[in-house]
């Protein structure tokens, strides 16, 4: 799979790890700036292999990630190549989930009108592929101890499915 191009913001702020990926690709300063001349297609084939590489280090170090939407709320832990998923999914007809904060308080209210989901399936070398699609569309970072809420609050609940 191929990640998204990063942006010249980015791009410029990594523009040390650039230069490092260059040159172990045996391109230095000036064979790079033929190459951005002659053959632009070529120069953004390297760009594209270089943000590949980073989002693959960076999504390698992910160990969690959340999304909150008005009738979802999902957390991942990413083990290896194991994804475990623990949703939320909002069933009542006047309050929706605002943020973090909002389910949090939500489920501690007891009002039983959500549903509890939770899977684990074992992703083997798409893994990064995976929390690449996340990431897209809107999952955010999370932190081991959110995780670990939300995984004692599933463990406490004996009306949960699994998926």
């Amino acid at each position: 799979m191929r990640f998204r191009e990063l942006s010249n913001v980015e791009l410029e702020a990594l523009s040390e790890e650039l230069t490092q990926f260059l040159v172990v690709q045996g391109i230095d300063d000036e064979l790079w700036r033929k190459i951005n001349k002659e053959s632009p297609q070529k120069a953004e084939e390297l760009v594209s292999l270089f943000s590949d590489t980073v989002l693959q280090k960076v999504y390698s170090k992910v160990g969690f990630l959340y999304f909150v939407s008005e009738q979802i709320f999902s957390i991942f832990k990413i083990e290896g190549e194991d994804m475990e998923a623990i949703v939320i999914k909002n069933k009542s007809k006047t309050e929706s989930f605002q943020n973090l904060k909002s389910v949090m308080t939500r489920i501690t209210e007891d009002k039983n009108d959500y549903e509890v989901l939770h899977a684990k399936r074992a992703l083997g070398d798409k893994i990064l592929d995976e929390i690449h699609t996340l990431t897209e569309k809107g999952c955010l970072v999370a932190e081991e101890e959110l995780w670990q809420y939300f995984s004692q609050f599933c463990k406490n609940l004996t009306n949960k499915a699994s998926f």
